[in-house]
């Protein structure tokens, strides 16, 4: 026992001595020192152990009591632990305030009740290395004091962190969104920019953490600025902090968000530079939307539409749907939303009276090349969810638009091959604007079509010749597995989510057409092909070609050296030769990287092989300053550091200044090569271009698998 408390007395001595003369080298000095934030950024880390540890010893000493069998030992060490980390959390939480950016109020509850929490826990330690501790008529009342002052420190903890609401934020039922369902009622900062900063940047910049002394909850804040100067400068997004960070690549320290957090979408970061450039306005509407058409589509997503819920229709109404000649289906199975076709060719009034027990629940209605009448038509009216209504090649007039005419949420109506006229579709128009009208062999000319799409912005297809009726295309079959690589054999299964789909493909680089040969179960391959996929159905246009080039490694790669060394955070080389391919997330963990540097590395193949190509994968992000390479070298040799000879060269050409992240195979076809040592050079950018928003800056160069074969 007095070993025990010996080994505690002398681990508190350590701990105070060691962190309070950093306290007091933090303190004197003007500016927080490196090391002492590097400490303080463990504070997060280390402040679950005390909660944890204390809320256990709580639950252990409750049930003991009733148990009758008190573990004092266990409870003790318990506590010294507790009072151990307790007091290193607030030394590490003290350091980690000297960042600033936080409420000051705020902080300091959350500091004095944690450090409250320690001194108690300590009195609690001290109190349980006395015999029969827990009889002290004190114990019990301090335990609870300690978990009531962890509680509050820990919820003052979260609204710096997250925000005043962190905790009740789900506790009661959210606002209702206002509706907005046009483009131009949006208000282009309240609306858009807004809800952005929101997402993506409130975090850090709220009225409790204001990292940087910016917070971006207000017009008030934006315009306010940090310690870094004016956030937003009018009219001048390149000189605005809060853009032009967003463009600094995602390991620098000052790029906003940081690496870890959710990043802005390359359409967040245009509207964010648009708003700015537009002269930072926090009041009106968008403006000029119908001109600009690229503003108008990034926009179109920040709609609000009123959300319907729609209640599931009865068995019964259903079968009497079905039984006067409908055929129905759950749009998506389980809900309610339904899609009804006519499947009797010449019905009555009485049956497409029928539908008016699903009123609710018809979201798609298919009446086409049905003997319908404008007479039949009246029960239109009554499907405020209907989204779809094919009417093509029945007899209806501009007298059934009229029963339309209300239906709000109506998205495509397709009247084509019917009586419909100019006048009848410019009255539907003046009060409901469906997405898409096909209205070919109707009595809507080409010129009434052209100048309706205009006045109301929607698409009204008329301008194809008599007899044409679009296709829907086929999806791209799915492939599995992803891997394009193998030593071996390769087994590969297609499907299709779409029934009675024919599959056909190729492996000889040819597309793949109606006749080419029908995959009908598993493919194994045993050597390096092309394989070209698509998908073919009767009435339906084929899928886009799918394509994968599979190819099979001859030579696994064992023995290599980096002439230049991979960036410290990108840095395992062995990844360059495991056969596991990288996704288009460079932080994958697949993929090595260069800054500012190129990849030079020398391969043994052990010995003298034939090479006939060498293969490597590389990322493009421009966003994140990541470009292709612009060269790959290739010298051989067969001894180890001499002799070496140029036997290729490669110039890696790029078109237009990039977009989305995407990756490129290299290939570098070789006179068949006799050879055992391999030099390879690829050749990084370097610098950023000129057409680069931060073009003179180091670029990333991130390549993957470098394969022989």
């Amino acid at each position: 026992m007095k070993e025990n408390n010996q080994l505690y007395k002398s681990i508190f001595l350590i701990l105070i001595l060691v962190f309070g003369v950093a306290t007091l080298y933090a303190i004197k000095t003007d500016e927080a020192p490196r090391f002492i934030l590097f400490l303080g950024r463990f504070h997060p880390l280390l402040l679950h152990l005390p909660i944890g540890a204390l809320v256990v010893t709580f639950f252990i000493d409750i049930l003991s009591r009733f148990q009758k069998n008190y573990p004092e030992i266990t409870v003790r060490n318990l506590f010294g632990f507790i009072a151990v980390f307790s007091i290193i959390t607030c030394f590490l939480g003290y350091f980690l305030s000297l960042e600033d950016g936080y409420n000051k109020d705020t902080l300091d509850l959350h500091f004095y009740t944690g450090i409250g929490t320690a001194i108690v826990s300590c009195f609690l330690f001290l109190m349980s290395l006395k015999p029969d501790f827990k009889s002290n008529k004190l114990f019990l009342p301090l335990f609870i004091i300690a978990l009531v002052c962890i509680s509050v420190a820990g919820h003052y903890g979260s609204v710096l962190t997250h925000g005043d609401n962190f905790i009740t934020e789900y506790a009661s039922a959210p606002e209702k969104e206002k509706t907005i369902e046009i483009v131009d009622s949006l208000r282009l900062y309240e609306d858009v920019v807004a809800k952005i900063l929101d997402a993506k940047c409130i975090q850090c910049h709220n009225t409790t953490k204001q990292k940087g002394e910016l917070a971006l909850l207000s017009k008030a804040h934006i315009l306010n600025g940090g310690v870094s100067g004016v956030s937003a400068i009018a009219g001048n997004a390149s000189e605005s902090l809060l853009y032009s960070r967003l463009l600094l690549p995602i390991t620098d320290e000052k790029h906003m968000p940081p690496e870890g957090k959710e990043q802005l979408t390359k359409d967040e970061i245009w509207l964010v530079e648009h708003w700015i450039n537009e002269g930072l306005d926090f009041e009106n509407y968008v403006a000029n939307t119908s001109e600009n058409i690229e503003l108008r589509k990034k926009l179109e997503k920040y709609l609000v539409f009123d959300t319907i819920e729609i209640p599931k229709a009865s068995k019964d109404d259903i079968e009497e749907v079905k039984l006067a000649g409908f055929r129905i289906i759950e749009l998506v199975p389980g809900e309610a939303d339904l899609n009804v076709k006519l499947l009797k060719a010449k019905p009555t009034e009485d049956i497409i009276d029928k539908l008016s027990v699903l009123n609710e629940q018809i979201v798609e209605l298919d009446l086409s090349n049905m003997a319908v009448t404008d007479a039949m038509t009246s029960v239109f009216k009554k499907f405020k969810n209907l989204k779809s209504l094919r009417l093509n090649g029945t007899k209806i007039s501009d007298v059934s638009l009229k029963y339309i005419k209300d239906l709000k949420n109506l998205e495509t109506l397709n009247i084509y091959n019917t009586n419909v006229s100019n006048q009848g579709l410019s009255e539907l128009l003046k009060t409901i604007k469906p997405k898409t009208i096909y209205a070919w062999k109707t009595k809507v000319d080409k010129e009434t079509a052209i100048q309706l799409e205009k006045e109301y912005d929607v698409d009204i297809q008329n301008t194809i010749v008599d007899g044409f009726i679009k296709k829907s295309q086929l999806e791209k079959p799915v492939v599995s597995p992803n891997k394009t690589l193998f030593t071996d054999t390769i087994h590969i299964n297609i499907r299709s989510r779409i029934k009675g789909v024919d599959i056909r493909y190729t492996l000889n680089g040819k597309i793949p057409d109606s006749t080419s040969k029908i995959y009908n179960g598993e493919i194994i391959l045993e050597a390096s092909k092309i394989l070209k996929i698509a998908s073919f159905k009767k009435g339906w246009l084929p899928s886009e070609i799918l394509e994968r080039e599979l190819t099979k490694v001859d030579n696994r790669v064992e023995k290599f050296v980096m002439k230049t060394k991979p960036d410290e955070r990108y840095p395992d080389s062995n990844k360059l030769f495991d056969l596991k391919e990288g996704s288009l997330d460079f932080k994958d963990g697949q993929w090595v990287g260069y800054f500012g540097t190129s990849l030079n590395t020398t391969i043994d193949l052990g010995a003298i092989k034939t090479i006939n190509n060498i293969s490597f994968n590389c990322l493009e992000d421009v966003g994140s300053w990541i470009l292709y390479p612009t060269d790959f070298i290739v010298y051989a040799s067969n001894y180890k550091n001499k002799d070496f000879k140029k036997i290729g060269e490669l110039d890696i050409k790029r078109q237009g200044q990039g977009g989305e992240p995407e990756l490129k195979k290299v290939t570098l076809k070789l006179p068949e090569t006799k050879t055992r040592y391999l030099k390879l050079r690829i050749k990084n950018h370097e610098k950023l271009p000129a057409w680069h928003p931060s073009a003179g800056n180091p670029s990333w160069l991130f390549v993957d698998e470098i394969y022989l074969w």
